[in-house]
């Protein structure tokens, strides 16, 4: 699904709107403007600091020679405060830890200075303390800075704890919508889950 709205693969049927154009009309410069994309694929740039990974980013912005301007540096600078990630900022990505690389890749993201973030399993290999900061990190942007967030995850807690709104794919059944609470009031994750799973899931500030 993520790979179809990044443009990264046809939709089985329909099209793919991004501020009131069809995907498949817009470049890759004019996409990457609106989205920006963190895949669980490793990219191998290990030859890179931090820092020239995050400049990736600005490739939208740049001309031809793809030279960064002094307003491109501070972007790239800004982007990786944004994830508290300045101290890794002259360290070799072969040196991180996949935590510290998954920030960084955040950062590269933001760079792009897009409206909309697609990330897919963006915790999956992180120990717990890293994956609450990666989702503090991504709450941040939400709702302090107005991204839209969009997250995959087979991780149902970690979902039901941070997102405004999910979305459930049943196996052989439609989407379903909403609110944490609003699914766990409907009995959705029961039916696809099965009982067992279904009473480990709590709504906040509920014992039950």
């Amino acid at each position: 699904l993520l790979r179809t709205l990044a443009g990264m693969q046809p939709p089985l049927a329909g099209r793919v709107v991004v501020a009131g154009e069809d995907l498949r009309e817009l470049g890759p410069r004019r996409l990457a403007r609106h989205l920006a994309v963190v895949l669980t694929d490793r990219i191998v740039v290990e030859a890179l600091t931090a820092t020239a990974l995050v400049e990736l980013g600005r490739y939208p912005y740049t001309g031809w020679s793809g030279r960064l301007a002094a307003a491109d540096h501070a972007i790239v600078q800004r982007s990786l405060a944004a994830v508290g990630a300045q101290d890794l900022a002259g360290r070799s990505v072969a040196e991180l830890s996949d935590g510290e690389r998954q920030k960084v890749m955040i950062a590269r993201a933001l760079a792009q200075e897009p409206e909309v973030l697609l990330l897919d399993e963006v915790t999956a290999f992180l120990d717990l303390p890293h994956r609450v900061e990666v989702l503090r990190i991504l709450r941040r942007l939400a709702h302090d800075e107005g991204k839209a967030v969009l997250l995959s995850t087979h991780d149902l807690e970690l979902a039901l704890r941070n997102a405004d709104r999910l979305w459930l794919l049943p196996k052989g059944g439609p989407l379903v919508a909403g609110g944490a609470g609003e699914l766990i009031e409907s009995g959705v994750f029961e039916r696809t889950f099965g009982s067992a799973v279904a009473e480990m899931v709590a709504l906040p500030g509920r014992v039950s």
